[in-house]
């Protein structure tokens, strides 16, 4: 995972909490595999901030 102040630590450990299943996206480590859909960083923080697990 990412470590420092990045809001995408915040944003997995969020999804993974409420049930998600979060990985690296192995073919390009700037993505992530979120319950099998492929996003970057910033759909992972936004995703984990409609479902209300983050603050927008």
């Amino acid at each position: 995972m990412i470590e420092g102040d990045d809001p995408t630590t915040e944003a997995v450990e969020a999804l993974i909490a409420a049930g998600y299943m979060v990985e690296r996206f192995d073919e390009d480590p700037g993505l992530w595999r979120v319950n099998g859909e492929v996003m970057t960083g910033a759909e992972l923080v936004a995703e984990a901030e409609r479902m209300g697990l983050m603050d927008g």
